[in-house]
């Protein structure tokens, strides 16, 4: 009886174990999910498609977590969900006067009415690659190529050493190569667009663009190179007197020169993320549309993808091999049934990620909702993730999942889901509008005068913000603004 007993709690807690196990398994596959943006789901969704022939795709987009005609909520209670497990409980810490603020969900944008926003995902490396295959190359060199090619940093720059490279070819490809031959294939490398690519400095990446410029206005523009190429230390520390009388150049001759400087671009492969360049650009959907009207805010969750549903087929099996003694189960009935569990598991999940998201989204929105009526970036309130936490009930590393990658399109532009959170200098005033105010400073500020921190402080604090000049400091970097001396021009 005893060994009874002992058998039927091992019995028990090997299955406690195992569904913690799952358990554990699904929340890892959920914050995956979560932070996946719109295209990368519909990719996922794609993989479990043609990896379990359990799973399909149903015929109507009907499901039950998006349905155009129940999208609207009441307005006495702006944060009843269709996803919400405690909807008693959550209203009281929901409703606040905000009875105005309305939220719905949708499955498709009309694409007769709303354009998605263009932005460049071109991979920098096929298109150097895709020029690179047009130049007058044997096979060594496009493969040196490819090698010099992958070590070419986000910003366009080259900083691996050649020595490194030819490390790197021998090593990997068991092809002896020479430094002076890949050097030979860096030359080409450089004269592809767009200009400046494969600069292995600052300096040089400038230098190669000048050479492009010199059919403009020649004599400015070798007036321009010799600048960079003899006094580039001199020029970046601003120390332009020394410059004029080591070239013998009067004050205008300067001031041109300094125009054709100014026109290149010392980060060349920031167009590849930035974009600039619109030519093969993709269009991609924002996760989120906040729309304005008459003060009333409106939340969509952008989600086309697609519903989906246990085969029926599957359906069927499953059923008839519950119904069967464990112990006669075939490899078959096995296979049958993990493929069935797992379906049955990336449906729930979907359904829980976006629930998730889009209370997230409407946590945000309360918050920020002041910003999505007026799209004045100084009513942006202060806000961490414990905030949103607080409000869903979400672990504060499922919030910070679901702002990865995320983005909301607004009345006063497309926003990444970042943008709102940010740590108060005081009750009122986040992190995000005082870094729009020093943006805003700089970019009216005298240029011949440039403010330093110290001075852009004074007037913040003249403004009444309390802030310290540090703080300035670290919000100028954050906004990638050189000091005031760089910015400084004759």
């Amino acid at each position: 009886m005893s060994e009874t007993n002992d058998f039927q709690q091992i019995q028990k807690l090997s299955q406690e174990m195992a569904l913690k196990q799952k358990a554990s398994q699904m929340q890892v596959m959920l914050g995956q999910l979560i932070e996946m943006n719109d295209d990368e789901i519909k990719d996922r969704i794609e993989m479990e498609l043609d990896d379990n022939p359990a799973l399909e795709e149903a015929e109507s987009n009907d499901n039950d977590y998006d349905n155009d005609n129940e999208g609207s909520l009441n307005d006495d209670n702006p944060f009843d969900s269709a996803f919400s497990q405690n909807d008693d409980d959550e209203s009281d810490r929901y409703d606040d006067g905000l009875s105005y603020i309305q939220t719905k969900r949708r499955q498709n944008i009309d694409t007769d009415v709303y354009r998605p926003p263009v932005v460049n995902e071109v991979s920098m490396f096929e298109v150097l690659m895709s020029q690179i295959r047009e130049r007058d190359l044997d096979e060594r060199q496009l493969l040196i190529a490819e090698y010099i090619i992958g070590e070419i940093e986000d910003d366009g720059l080259l900083r691996s050493p050649i020595t490194s490279i030819c490390g790197n070819i021998i090593s990997k490809e068991n092809v002896f190569v020479t430094p002076q031959e890949v050097e030979e294939v860096l030359e080409v490398i450089q004269d592809l667009e767009p200009a400046g690519i494969g600069a292995t400095s600052t300096r040089e990446c400038i230098l190669l663009q000048i050479e492009d410029m010199k059919g403009e206005n020649i004599e400015i523009a070798q007036v321009a190179h010799a600048i960079v190429d003899k006094y580039f230390e001199e020029y970046e520390r601003h120390h332009y007197d020394k410059i004029l009388n080591a070239l013998n150049i009067d004050k205008g001759t300067f001031l041109k020169a300094d125009k054709i400087i100014k026109r290149t671009n010392p980060r060349p492969g920031n167009i590849f993320n930035s974009g600039e360049r619109m030519s093969n650009a993709q269009h991609i959907t924002p996760d989120f549309v906040i729309s304005n009207e008459d003060g009333k805010l409106t939340l969509t969750l952008v989600n086309d993808i697609p519903e989906l549903q246990i085969s029926e087929s599957y359906e069927t099996e499953f059923q008839r091999i519950a119904k069967r003694n464990a112990a006669n189960e075939s490899d078959n009935d096995v296979l049958i049934k993990r493929q069935y569990e797992q379906a049955t598991s990336f449906i729930e999940l979907l359904k829980m990620r976006q629930e998730k998201l889009y209370n997230i989204m409407k946590a945000i929105m309360i918050k920020q909702q002041e910003f999505f009526i007026s799209g004045d970036t100084m009513t942006i309130k202060p806000l961490v993730l414990n905030d949103i936490a607080e409000m869903t009930g979400y672990d504060v590393s499922t919030i910070s999942r679901a702002r990865q990658n995320k983005y909301v399109d607004t009345n006063w532009g497309i926003f990444d889901l970042k943008y709102f959170f940010g740590n108060a200098l005081d009750d009122d005033t986040s992190a995000t509008a005082i870094k729009e105010i020093i943006k805003e400073l700089v970019e009216n500020e005298d240029k011949k005068k440039p403010f330093s921190d110290e001075k852009l402080c004074e007037i913040l604090q003249e403004r009444g913000y309390s802030i310290k000049r540090r703080t300035v400091a670290k919000y100028r970097e954050n906004l990638l603004i050189p000091v005031a001396r760089q910015r400084k021009t004759l």
